[in-house]
């Protein structure tokens, strides 16, 4: 009988919680603001004319640190001199000051190759775009695809703006005639 009493005051002790629970403390933690499914967001250029598309199948911000979650993303960015680019990862986050976007897994970049025939496709699984000066840059090994010829490395800094791309370290490829 003791055993049932002291059973239901730890059960109903367990249900009821307290201020100082540690389980109430790191849901807390994890605490969502907003979140939106399936969305779409659009920074428009001086023109008028959309400059970034965001699209992701979820955007979640962490109220602990500001920080934002995004699932399944697929980034449009334009630009007058280097045309059209396409940047597709598994997940990403934005850091509480806004000012880079971190993309892991499956990241793919594709766009226009300015001065050779076809596409130019870089591929890692890693990848840092700072919003602020237009630069995106990883320390992971990155290939990079330029219509039949082919760069791998690891390390990768590239301006968009300017339009240049500097592979780092353990540099090799494969130029087709």
């Amino acid at each position: 009988m003791v055993a049932v009493v002291a059973g239901g005051a730890l059960l109903l002790n367990l249900l009821a919680g307290s201020p100082d629970d540690a389980t109430e403390s790191a849901a807390a933690a994890d605490e969502r603001g907003y979140y939106l499914k399936d969305a779409r967001l659009t920074e428009l250029g001086a023109d008028g004319r959309p400059r970034v598309v965001v699209r992701a199948s979820s955007i979640e911000q962490q109220l602990a640190d500001q920080s934002v979650h995004l699932a399944q993303i697929e980034l449009d960015y334009t630009t007058q001199k280097q045309g059209e680019w396409r940047v597709t990862a598994d997940r990403g986050r934005m850091p509480s000051d806004r000012g880079s976007l971190l993309l892991a897994g499956n990241v793919l970049v594709v766009g226009a190759a300015e001065r050779s025939a076809g596409q130019a496709i870089i591929r890692t699984d890693e990848l840092a775009y700072d919003t602020r000066t237009n630069v995106v840059q990883t320390a992971a090994p990155v290939t990079v695809d330029i219509g039949p010829h082919q760069l791998r490395g690891r390390g990768m800094r590239v301006g968009l703006n300017q339009g240049t791309l500097r592979l780092e370290s353990n540099v090799n490829g494969q130029f087709i005639p």
